[in-house]
Order: C-alpha cells, then sequence, then structure tokens
C-alpha cells in the first residue's frame, strides 16, 4: 500500500516533532502495510516555510534507515492566490516532480475565487489533488460542490481515520458519501503523531471495505497512487 498523505519529517511542520519520532512512525506504518509513504508536508506562508531542498535532504537521510517504507517527495500546499510562484521558486513540491499537487483549503471558510486559482494553475498543466475534502465545513454543507470540482478534473484524497469519526460525525457521514458515490480518489493517513493513526487503519480499511469494491479499494489504497507517481492519468 501506498501512503498518500503524511507529516512524518521531523521538525518540518505540525507533525514529527523528531528523528526518533519519524522512525516510530515508519515501523508502524510498515506493520499495517505499507511500503512507500509520499511526505505531503505542510507549505503555507507565514507559518510552515520548509523549502523543497531541506525537505528532500531529510527524506535522503530517511530513505538510507533499513527496513522501512520508502519516503516520497511532496506537499500538502494550503492554496494561495500566488501558489504558482511557490511551486516554481521550488518552495511547495509536486508530488514526485510530476505534475501532481495535492492542496488543502481553509476548513471552516470559504476560499473566494477559488475556481480561478484552479484554472490558473491548470493553466501552467498541473494536475489537482484536493487533500481530505469531507473534512471542510463548505463540503459538509454543499456536497455538490464536489462535482463541480471532479468536472474541473479535480481528484480527491480521503483519510482512513474519518471513517472512524475521527474529525467528527460531519466527515464521516461526508466520507461515506464520497466512497459510496465513487469520488474517492486515494487513501492517506494524514498522520502526525506516532501511536495515533497509524495502528488505526486495519480498522479504517475494515470498515471502508463493507462500503466498496475489492478493486475499487485497491485503488485507493495502491493503484492510483502509482499511476500518479509515474505521473500518469487517473481514468
Amino acid at each position: 500500500m501506498i501512503d498518500f498523505h503524511s507529516h512524518i519529517l521531523p521538525k518540518v511542520d505540525d507533525g514529527s516533532k523528531s528523528y526518533e519520532e519519524t522512525k516510530q512512525l515508519l515501523v508502524e506504518a510498515k506493520e499495517v502495510g505499507f511500503d512507500k509513504i509520499i511526505s505531503t508536508s505542510h507549505y503555507a506562508q507565514d507559518c510552515f516555510e520548509v523549502p523543497e531542498y531541506k525537505r528532500k535532504d531529510i527524506i535522503d537521510q530517511l530513505n538510507l534507515e533499513e527496513d522501512v517504507p520508502e519516503i516520497i517527495l511532496g506537499s500538502e500546499i494550503f492554496l494561495t492566490f500566488n501558489v504558482l510562484e511557490l511551486l516554481q521558486e521550488y518552495k511547495a513540491s509536486p508530488i514526485n516532480k510530476t505534475n501532481y499537487i495535492l492542496f488543502e483549503l481553509p476548513l471552516r471558510e470559504h476560499f473566494v475565487n477559488l475556481r480561478d486559482v484552479l484554472n490558473r494553475l491548470k493553466e501552467e498543466d498541473y494536475r489537482l489533488i484536493l487533500a481530505h475534502p469531507e473534512r471542510y465545513a463548505v463540503v459538509q454543507k454543499n456536497f455538490k460542490m464536489l462535482y463541480e470540482l471532479k468536472e474541473m478534473g479535480v481528484l480527491f484524497q480521503s483519510n482512513y481515520a474519518s471513517i472512524l469519526g475521527i474529525y467528527g460525525l460531519n466527515a464521516k457521514l461526508t466520507v461515506k458519501k464520497m466512497l459510496k458515490n465513487n469520488l474517492v480518489d486515494f487513501l492517506g493517513s494524514d498522520v502526525h503523531r506516532a501511536g495515533s493513526i497509524y495502528p488505526k487503519i486495519p480498522l479504517a480499511i475494515e470498515k471502508i471495505s463493507k462500503i466498496v469494491s475489492e478493486d475499487y479499494l485497491d485503488d485507493l489504497t495502491t493503484n492510483n497512487a502509482l499511476k500518479i507517481l509515474n505521473n500518469e492519468y487517473i481514468n
């Protein structure tokens, strides 16, 4: 399996607090079946601004550790009007140096001129993946927004733990509806702390497997992520 969303790099954002915690996270990830982890550290202006080259150095060091999942470069980019410049200046990172970017929105507020910003990125040939849409208040209140974004070519990454209610009842109900309507494209842990999310992954998969087919589950956990890493299109 491939973890599509993680905050495992030490002292980069609000995730892992130390190299030792990161190593523990890698052990936990392997124990529940992940062999690759996309590192999607937050990149948010005036908050989390560790540039790509520094994060890549940490990843290169971690990939020298024995018997742990491979770590792959990416970012979870807080969407701003100058997001294109952040990518062009190698501050924020696409996934595995492909054209795909993982972005997030404000949890409780509407992002003004969202369509304009996304269209600008598309014009530069970026392919767009929205992180954990089930957690956004605007999506919870207006589910049809997901279909509007789908028409624009946006893909969706949901969190494993949403199905367990960890982010609240509304997120749980929204992700169930997304899964039933084949709107989820990838699953990620969104892990920040050792001993938190990874041990819950088996239970999350068990619950998700009662909603979706075996083939769809394979796509969510592995196959679609592999296509992204190879810069292929998702059908």
